[in-house]
Order: structure tokens, then sequence, then C-alpha cells
């Protein structure tokens, strides 16, 4: 069987998804569009009366049945497609919150993969995944998804995993879906179908010394001339380290937030933030059209649904509006160390949590934190910052892993330029602070903070 979504609740999804200025442009379009819906209140007075008498009912059924649409999710986790099976053994509801915990930010790269995707030979189930991978690829074109991560989930289909991602990095740009540079130089290198010469030798095996400019190293690791070692090292410079930039358009956002946050007499308090919508109304005008028996038939069948239409978009605003402030209020409740003291006391937090609070779907809340922001002490912050993984620390408690990056990074600027400290020796000093992680997160978490590896950061 099939559920079939009424087109309202189609538009209350896209509603409560949508960045506020993109709504506030569909706002002005359905203004434009609906001759019965007003920004502007021409007897405030009698539409409250009007509104007061369909309330009850209306917006209880619209409600209910905007939380059941809530509750069918995309339950990727669930499909089949022929010859393959599903995660079995894992919780659907928790392999869904992985993913939809894992997205990053689309882009104008995001959208040309996915295009492609689009084109892609790969089945149902299968790009479900490979758009969760695409969204992991970050606007220089490198995956940030931490596979190894995904691969200890038990029976994941890890021959599945491998496809899509051989699919992936056969899209243009060359190079894309690489975990690092030496990966997506050889991917460029492999697509111009230079796997078996010196090229390819040299950035698999030596790309470290060449980022070094240790020609004469290298020279006597292959057995080459110098002269020749330099003529490759310029041909390898003439590939593409970020294939994603030149489909990453530099543009300007203009960030409006819809959540304030204040701190009042030692309490946080936390407003919506009205001013960006404009107040919506039914025309009075119309709704005594409906009442004059002179009006016909058709006339009045015309202005009935456009009423309808202009109810159920004022409440998809309103139903936005209050969800993303029951939101807010439990991050703030949860996350009042953070607001106190910092990011250092930014605790692990999951989309599943606020769910189970606010009694929706975990899709509910993804949608309703993506492209919003908040007000705060501590500065304008995006929503889907409050939502990050935790690290265990050696007394067993959990920390985030925003905490972990902001150690990292102290540690960093205030070590010995001249002696730089190495991965493993970030672990020892992290695991000094009480946080034990491995040497690969390390490395994660400094490349994500775009620090350079010590041999890099070395000055003489």
């Amino acid at each position: 069987m099939q559920q079939v979504l009424a087109p309202h609740l189609f538009q209350s999804l896209e509603i409560l998804q949508m960045p506020l200025l993109d709504l506030q442009q569909m706002i002005q379009q359905e203004l434009s569009e609906n001759p019965t819906l007003e920004a502007t209140q021409e007897q405030p007075d009698e539409q409250i009366e009007i509104e007061q008498g369909t309330k009850d009912v209306e917006r209880d059924e619209f409600d209910n049945e905007f939380e059941k649409l809530m509750a069918l999710g995309e339950e990727w986790g669930d499909s089949h497609y022929e010859g393959t099976q599903s995660f079995g053994g894992v919780d659907a509801e928790e392999k869904y919150q992985y993913m939809m915990d894992s997205l990053s930010e689309s882009s104008s790269l995001h959208d040309q993969l996915l295009d492609q995707l689009a084109l892609s030979p790969l089945g149902e189930y299968e790009r479900k995944i490979a758009e969760i991978v695409i969204g992991n690829i970050d606007d220089d074109g490198y995956l940030q998804l931490d596979v190894e991560d995904l691969l200890a989930l038990p029976n994941f289909p890890v021959e599945t995993l491998d496809k899509i991602l051989s699919v992936i990095r056969e899209f243009e740009p060359a190079g894309v879906g690489a975990r690092d540079l030496r990966e997506c130089l050889l991917l460029q290198l492999k697509r111009a179908g230079k796997e078996n010469t010196q090229e390819y030798h040299l950035v698999a095996d030596h790309l470290d010394l060449l980022g070094r400019h240790k020609y004469a190293e290298i020279s006597r690791a292959m057995g080459l001339t110098l002269e020749r070692v330099k003529e490759l090292a310029a041909l390898v410079a003439n590939l593409d380290p970020k294939p994603g930039r030149n489909f990453s358009e530099e543009r300007i956002e203009y960030v409006v937030p819809e959540i304030i946050v204040q701190k009042k007499d030692g309490e946080y308090v936390v407003t919506q933030n009205r001013k960006p919508y404009p107040r919506l109304f039914i025309s009075q005008k119309y709704l005594n059209m409906l009442k004059d028996p002179n009006t016909t038939k058709e006339v009045k069948n015309y202005i009935r649904e456009k009423i309808n239409k202009s109810k159920q978009f004022i409440q998809s605003i309103d139903q936005r509006i209050d969800t993303i402030y029951r939101i807010a209020v439990e991050i703030v409740r949860i996350q009042r160390d953070f607001f106190d003291h910092g990011v250092s006391r930014l605790k692990p937090l999951n989309m599943k949590t606020i769910a189970g609070l606010l009694d929706v779907h975990e899709t509910t809340i993804s949608r309703a934190t993506t492209g919003k922001y908040m007000q705060t002490p501590r500065g304008l912050l995006s929503m889907k910052y409050f939502f990050n993984p935790g690290v265990m620390t050696a007394s067993g408690e959990s920390i985030s892993n925003e905490s972990v990056k902001a150690a990292l990074a102290e540690i960093v600027r205030d070590e010995n330029k001249k002696k730089p400290y190495s991965d493993a020796n970030l672990v020892k000093l992290l695991e000094d602070k009480g946080m034990k992680i491995a040497r690969r997160t390390v490395a994660k978490y400094r490349d994500q903070l775009r620090i350079l590896p010590s041999h890099l950061r070395k000055v003489h």
C-alpha cells in the first residue's frame, strides 16, 4: 500500500524546513496569488471572533495530521532493492538518526553531484545511501563522513558502500569524494589514464616528501634524476587539490535569527523573533461575500477554496514558529553550561533526544533546525550547532566533539612552533586532559580545524 499525503501537508513540510528568507518570499508570492490572504487586519474584532469559532476543531485536527505525517519520516533504512537487504540487526530509527545528524549544508557542488546521481545506475536503496554520502562532501570536494564509524555498525553492507563510493568518484569534477589529498590526486591521475605512471607512483608513495620539496630524497627513493623528479612535481602541481571549489560560488548569506536568547536575572529567556513574519489574516471582504445571498454559487466555491488554502497556510506558519520555539527551549535548557562557560562545556546531543522530549519524530527536529539560527549571548549560532556526537572521557563522562576540537585548537595554538606536536603527541596531550580518542580521530578533527600536519607547521 502507498501512503498519499495531502498537498497542504507537503506545503507544511516545505514551510517547516525552508530558511526564513525563502519563507518570506513564499509568503509574498502567496499574498499575490491568493486574494483572500492579507497581511493587514481590516476589522480585528470580527476577524478574531470568526477565527475562534474554527480554531479548536480545525487546528487540533491539523496538528494531529501534521504529527502523523512527521511519524512517516524518510524510512530509507527499511527500503529494499533486488538482491540487497537492509541493515538487519540495527534499529531503523537509530540508523536514520545517525545519518541525519551527519548531514552537512548543501551547496551548488552538491546540486551537481545529485544531478549526476539521478543518471547513475544505482538502485533506489543505494541512491538513498549515496545522497547521505554526497551530503557529507564539503565545498572543496572532500568526503567528511566517518566511513569507519559506519562500517563499525552491525551488518552494515560494506560491499554496497564500496560500490556507491566508486560510482560517486566517477562523477565530475575528477577527484571528488576523496578522503584526503593523496586520494584526491590519485583519483584525478586515474581518471586521466595515468594509473601506472611515475606521477602516480610519486603521489602514492612520496606525497609527504613532495609537500616538503625534498626532491633529492625522492630522487634516491625512486631511482630517478633530480631533473626528472622536478618535472614530475610540476605535472602533479597541475592537478586540483580542491576540485569542488569551482562549483561552489562565493556568496553572501543574510541570516535572520528566529530565536532570541537573553540572560535575565540569572536565567536564560527564550523568545520568538516574530518581526520577520508579516501578520497574516483572512480578508474580511471575501468572508462578507460568502454571507451575501447575491454572490453566485461558483464564486462562493472559489472563495471557500481560497479561504481554506489561506487557513492552511497560516496554520503551517504557526506550526513552524511553535515547533522551532519548543526545540529552542529544550536546547537552551540542556546546554545551560555552554551558555554559562563556553564551548568547553557543550554537551553531546542528538536529535532523537529532543524528539523524545517533544514527542515528535526526529525528522521534525531535523527539518525545524536546518537553516535556522539563534541570537544568543554566545553569538549568532545555527540551531544545528548544538547537535553533535560525544566522546568518552577517561572518567567515563561523555563530552561533545566540539569541546575536543576546542581543546585541540588550544594545544596547537600554544605549542612550540619549532617543535610542533605530532598527532601521536596530540593524542597523549588530550588524554592528559581526560579526552581519550583515537589518533585517526585527532587527524580528522585537525583537518576539520584546518590545522596542518606537524611537519608543515614547523617553523625553522
